[in-house]
């Protein structure tokens, strides 16, 4: 039986840590590749005709706000449960079936055509076991990892993810391309004519990916602390637990603060992918005329810049592993360095100078995640994490719709630049008011952290 130390972390954790890393990295990736073929499977298979884009926009629109929503509305019920659960039983369950509802949507694709309706429905129930397991997950690092790794293994996972979102177009594109390559010349593949893509490959990836992170996860140890007592029927845990992750945080202002810091920050960058449109068709169509670029290749420019920024900052703080003392100023300092990024790209007229804009304003993002993530996994008891960490999953996720409704409305009237500017205006007095505040400056200090919690009544 493994050993914990005497802060009840799991002796030989961070091995541990290493094989869960690998092993839900690969899953990560197997569900980044899927979630891009799905949308190639509506936009090719279910809505092919131009005279479609309503319905088609439509249907790629109810899957961004499906997954959203759910996130956000589950994010109580998932704290209460890894809270009450061990937390390896739930993350094992979400895998296996995640691997089983995944496989079972490949074989359908490989028979029929599925129809919207049931692809709506598959994501829900997909993005519903993901959030439990994220809830799971992100509660079991401060069980396994040594606290002074917890900036690393937070980077780590925030590598993981920029890695995924690089490979999964090129991994799902080669996949959905199978039947057609198949099916040439004498390598054959007639069983394969009728599919039309190979987005069921896809899919089949994803659910062995599961499959695969379950079986690695099966025999590892990962302890989960002493269970929250049940007080009455399961509505009435929720409504407890709900209440005691508001609770906790309202009595800890300095936490508070950073909460509503990430929201903030999660307000302005949430529409990077359309500030890249924007900008590229409206700012700097002067530039790129003038040099001789096409629309497609000075968005293919950013795209590509941006994603590699945010790759490398994630790479950076991994081989780094973050500040040891003061990792307040892991978040703040690169929190003011990405307003400062959206101020520029917002303000610059020029294809390369905005393209670097975005890699600074998405460089830093990882650092800032993996800091705030040791910061909250050090300083909340591990027996509350499940049910705290969901209020905070709640509001930091709430305000991604939100900024995105926000910048698309004004974009409508207003020119794209100023509009971006101010939101990093907006970050960048945010930053400077919590680096200016006593307070936040002392969110890693646990006596004082309780100190205001018992003043305001526990």
């Amino acid at each position: 039986m493994s050993s914990t130390d005497s802060h009840g972390t799991l002796a030989g954790g961070w091995r541990t840590f290493l094989v869960l890393w690998g092993s839900q990295s690969i899953s990560q990736i197997g569900s980044y590749v899927a979630w891009f073929a799905l949308n190639v499977y509506v936009a090719q298979t279910l809505y092919p005709d131009p005279a479609q884009k309503a319905p088609l926009a439509l249907a790629l629109g109810a899957f961004a706000i499906a997954a959203t929503l759910t996130a956000v509305l589950l994010a109580p019920l998932a704290g209460s449960l890894v809270d009450r659960t061990p937390r390896r039983r739930v993350m094992l369950a979400c895998d296996v079936l995640s691997g089983a509802v995944t496989l079972g949507m490949c074989a359908l694709m490989f028979s029929m055509v599925v129809p919207f309706w049931l692809l709506f429905a598959y994501v829900i129930v997909t993005q519903s076991l993901s959030i439990f397991h994220e809830a799971a997950l992100e509660s079991s690092y401060a069980m396994i990892v040594p606290g002074e790794q917890l900036t690393r293994a937070n980077g780590m996972m925030q590598t993981t993810r920029q890695f995924s979102n690089l490979l999964a177009p090129t991994l799902a594109t080669l996949l959905i391309g199978v039947p057609a390559l198949l099916g040439r010349g004498s390598l054959g593949g007639g069983w394969l004519a009728h599919l039309g893509s190979g987005v069921p490959f896809a899919l089949l990836v994803d659910g062995v990916s599961f499959l695969i992170a379950a079986a690695f996860l099966a025999g590892l140890t990962i302890p989960s602390p002493p269970p929250a007592e049940h007080h009455g029927s399961a509505a009435a845990n929720l409504r407890a637990d709900t209440r005691l992750g508001w609770t906790y945080l309202l009595r800890r202002p300095p936490l508070l603060h950073l909460l509503l810091l990430a929201a903030a920050l999660n307000f302005a960058t949430a529409a990077i992918p359309v500030y890249q449109t924007l900008l590229t068709t409206f700012t700097l169509e002067p530039d790129r005329t003038a040099r001789g670029l096409s629309f497609a290749a000075t968005l293919a420019i950013i795209q590509t810049v941006t994603s590699a920024g945010m790759f490398l900052g994630g790479l950076a703080i991994s081989a780094w592993g973050g500040l040891k003392k003061r990792r307040v100023l892991g978040i703040l300092v690169p929190a003011l360095l990405s307003g400062a990024g959206l101020v520029l790209m917002g303000l610059s007229g020029n294809v390369y100078l905005t393209a670097a804009a975005f890699a600074l304003t998405v460089f830093v993002m990882p650092i800032t995640n993996a800091h705030s993530g040791g910061i909250w996994q050090s300083q909340v008891p591990r027996e509350l994490q499940g049910r705290v960490f969901a209020v905070r999953r709640m509001i930091g996720r709430i305000t991604v719709p939100l900024g995105m409704a926000l910048v698309t409305g004004l974009s409508a009237s207003l020119p794209p630049g100023p509009v971006i500017a101010a939101m990093g205006v907006l970050v960048i007095a945010i930053c400077a008011w919590q680096l200016l505040n006593p307070r936040v400056q002392r969110v890693e200090d646990r006596e004082y952290l309780e100190g205001l919690a018992a003043a305001r009544g526990g």
